[in-house]
């Protein structure tokens, strides 16, 4: 089943030094003074040297700038030699507070990147990695931006998506919940976003087995985004796939089918005809095909998704071997277990490969 993650786009990056710009040679030569003072032991001497430095840089930049941050440390490294336990901890906090706001800019950037790159180890089945990517997203966001923030929520429901797909049904959905929470009071209850963490939310409800929890947020997903993306849209075609994954599970297969084939025609029109999309709709609908015995019309579904998943290297090897094993049911059903066994032992070698 397929299950929005929205659009993403893998993003190359480096985190570059932050430049403690404007800091001047006086500071950092009364900071050598006060060093050379503290290894002859005049501690007291190197304590109003360094008072000086930040007395005069308080003056000139109004005590909120990062280029402090080095006179606080090193006063603080004082005081925790004369024994000040408590005021070296003011000035150290002070230096974090200050060292963090001008570092916040790279980090929620980071914190952007490593979203998507946790989105796509997700869709390749590599969940470990986009777990631990994932969180160090989310926490870089919540470290850095207000609570209820939109990205939080895009951080959210992103890392889900690792617990839905591994089976962590109650931390899912709990992130889901956050997600929706965030995106309703921001962008709307109807707006796109919102419907699609709901979308989720269903695909949860549906995965566990709530089938009239899933279904009316299912219905609603298709109307809202047809409203809010465009009737061609991806987000309406993953809500489309869904409703028709569970009125199959309902065995109400004449409803189903008009769906799939409907996002089926959106996925080619939109990602190509060689998506792994087009593929996943390929066996969804093919599997419909196969439950009521339209073995012609589903063996040509199947081989479609196969040959592209062929070409796709970064496809999940989960969803391949899947794809395999349901060809090869297919192909037990119509009497060539030959070939069914091989197509089982194919995908055995990718579950292997994980």
């Amino acid at each position: 089943m397929v299950k929005s993650a929205g659009s993403l786009a893998l993003v190359s990056f480096a985190l570059a030094t932050l430049a403690l710009s404007g800091c001047s040679s006086g500071a950092s030569d009364m900071r050598a003074q006060a060093e050379a003072q503290i290894k002859a032991n005049n501690l007291a001497d190197a304590e109003k040297t360094l008072k000086q430095v930040l007395e005069n840089q308080e003056r000139s930049s109004g005590g909120n700038e990062v280029t402090i941050a080095p006179t606080l440390n090193a006063l603080g490294n004082l005081y925790i030699k004369q024994g000040k336990y408590s005021e070296a901890d003011d000035l150290f906090k002070r230096a974090t507070k200050l060292q963090h706001q001008a570092m916040a800019p790279q980090l929620v950037a980071l914190a952007e990147s490593l979203n998507g790159q946790g989105l796509s180890l997700t869709q390749q089945g590599k969940f470990q990695a986009a777990e631990q990517t994932l969180q160090q997203a989310l926490s870089l966001r919540e470290d850095n931006l207000t609570a209820g923030a939109l990205p939080i929520a895009e951080s959210q429901n992103s890392l889900a998506q690792v617990y839905f797909q591994t089976g962590h049904y109650p931390q899912a959905e709990a992130l889901y919940k956050a997600a929706q929470s965030i995106y309703e009071k921001t962008s709307g209850v109807e707006s796109a976003d919102a419907a699609n963490v709901r979308n989720n939310l269903a695909s949860l409800y549906f995965a566990q087995g709530k089938l009239q929890q899933a279904e009316p947020i299912f219905k609603w997903s298709v109307s809202i985004f047809e409203r809010a993306s465009g009737k061609d849209s991806l987000e309406v075609a993953n809500a489309c796939n869904n409703l028709a994954e569970l009125y199959r599970a309902q065995k109400k297969y004449s409803e189903a089918e008009p769906l799939y084939g409907r996002s089926l025609a959106i996925y080619e029109k939109v990602s190509g005809k060689d998506s792994p999309a087009v593929a996943t709709a390929c066996n969804n609908l093919a599997i419909l095909y196969r439950t009521q015995g339209r073995f012609a019309d589903a063996e040509p579904l199947y081989k479609r998704a196969i040959a592209i998943y062929d070409s796709n290297s970064g496809v999940s090897t989960q969803q391949f071997a899947n794809v395999l094993d349901n060809y090869a049911e297919l192909m037990q059903a119509t009497g060539r277990p030959a070939e069914a066994q091989a197509l089982r032992a194919k995908a055995n070698a990718k579950i292997a490969q994980r």
